[in-house]
């Protein structure tokens, strides 16, 4: 469990194991606003610190209840800075035990990005954190963390900075450039955490009507946030509010955010924004993992854990991704990869009602809390399931997601939902009887052994005849010796 104690929120997660790809046990969040108004007092909000204590006895009571292994507590930004802070820390002790540390701003931006690495274990470019008070930044080199700052440009600070707008965007660019002065001048990727910013992406989902809603790995370039930034400053923020599920607290933030973030992305002329959900508490997370752990694919492990809980036959999913590989020869490491993940999957809603079992399939895949893989991706996957039932009736979900897949992809996905549902069928999961695939350019052969004959139905026929179908090729069975 972890405790972290923000500037303007105060969240309890437990994660269910040190998984690779967090799960999320418990998730909880109170809008206490520690740090309103610091800047000009110096001390923490008194209505945010009575909320912000019994938030925490809360807490306490409820991760004793929970039984945890283990609970960890953070405190960020505005405990830090404030002086009657360590007082605040001393006063979480005495009366519920827990020990508040306040961190540094340098450790809380490498905590950040080591919630990025969950998520993008290879990443590269530029971790913007920010929280109520600070924003923190650092530096990704193919997943090694290279520099960190902080800085005071949380949206609760920049309010206090000047009532003139003007000299606001100056204050906030003589911090940003003093804070940033060792960072290289241009970075190609942005990866974006906290509330904050994330409320940005949600509104940028709501003006485009965009499907799939889903926060993590959102991506925009760089010009088109821009654009979504100026047509924010001209709308009814409470209209907005009322439209989205984008929290009052959250959107009454949400101008100074982008006033900040806008000069983000002109400082090291960004050119694409990857949105996380995935930060400070993920962060630790990581850090208690073992390092064997933290070398490991997020989303391959995700999917194998929940293959390991669900499916009829755990273990089968691998053997099945090798059974149906040859079809896919020309695939290069993204698309295999996957090919593996939608095979861990096939068999995980088994219990589901016949009648809409596709459609649970390709929902549990495009909402499932899976790391490590993208909106394309998630597509894909969900498209190949829904075709391993070979549902007849495309869901009306789909329906508003077919442009994130090329006709390409969709033809690929549906054959790969074919392949595994013959495969399935076909030996029963146990991958003593499913054979070999081949391909030539006119034919495809399924190849079984001897002692398999009898294995070889109607049924089972009609269905390698359908995949072929699906490939134009040829259908040929044949029995080894």
């Amino acid at each position: 469990g972890v405790i972290d104690v923000g500037s303007n929120s105060v969240r309890l997660v437990v994660f269910d194991g040190a998984a690779r790809s967090p799960a999320y046990f418990y998730n909880e969040k109170v809008m206490c606003r520690l740090g309103q108004g610091l800047l000009k007092t110096g001390v923490l909000n008194p209505v945010g610190r009575q909320s912000a204590l019994a938030t925490i006895r809360r807490f306490k009571i409820l991760a004793d209840q929970m039984q945890l292994q283990s609970l960890r507590a953070v405190a960020t930004a505005a405990v830090r800075e404030a002086s009657d802070g360590p007082d605040f820390c001393a006063q979480v002790l005495a009366e519920t035990g827990i020990e508040l540390p306040a961190i540094s701003g340098e450790q809380e931006a490498r905590l950040a990005a080591k919630g990025v690495l969950i998520g993008w274990p290879d990443a590269s470019g530029l971790v913007c954190d920010m929280g109520g008070s600070s924003m923190e930044l650092a530096l990704l080199n193919d997943g090694e963390i290279t520099a960190e700052t902080t800085t005071s440009l949380g949206p609760l600070n920049v309010i206090d900075l000047s009532d003139d707008p003007i000299e606001r965007d100056q204050m906030i660019a003589e911090q940003l450039n003093a804070g940033t002065k060792e960072f290289p001048k241009t970075q190609e990727n942005l990866y974006v955490v906290g509330g904050s910013l994330r409320a940005l992406a949600k509104y940028h989902m709501y003006i485009s009507n965009y499907p799939l809603h889903v926060l993590h790995d959102y991506v925009l370039d760089a010009a088109e946030l821009r654009r979504t930034i100026s047509l924010l400053q001209t709308e009814d923020l409470e209209a907005v509010q009322q439209n989205t599920d984008i929290s009052a607290g959250r959107m009454s933030l949400l101008p100074e955010a982008v006033r900040v973030l806008a000069q983000v992305l002109d400082r090291f002329d960004i050119k694409r924004v990857i949105f996380s959900s995935y930060g400070l508490r993920e962060g630790m997370l990581f850090e208690h993992m073992p390092q064997s752990l933290q070398a490991r694919d997020p989303l391959i492990e995700a999917c194998k854990a929940l293959e390991a809980q669900n499916a009829r036959f755990p273990g089968f999913g691998v053997h099945l991704s090798d059974w149906v590989s040859p079809l896919f020869a020309d695939a290069g490491a993204a698309r295999r990869r996957l090919i593996l993940a939608a095979c861990l999957l096939h068999d995980v809603h088994w219990d589901a009602h016949p009648d809409y079992r596709a459609e649970i399939c390709f929902d549990g895949a495009m909402h499932s809390n899976l790391g490590g893989i993208g909106h394309h991706g998630r597509v894909f996957v969900a498209w190949a399931l829904l075709h391993r039932y070979a549902s007849k009736r495309m869901p009306v979900n789909y329906q508003r997601m077919e442009g994130l897949l090329s006709d390409e992809d969709k033809a690929q996905a549906q054959a790969l939902g074919k392949a595994m549902r013959l495969g399935s069928m076909l030996s029963g999961s146990n991958q003593t009887h499913l054979g070999q695939l081949r391909v030539s350019e006119t034919d495809l052969e399924l190849v079984l052994p001897a002692r398999s004959k009898a294995i070889l139905n109607e049924v089972v026929q009609k269905r390698f005849e359908s995949l072929a179908a699906k490939l134009c090729l040829h259908p040929i069975v044949s029995f080894a010796s």
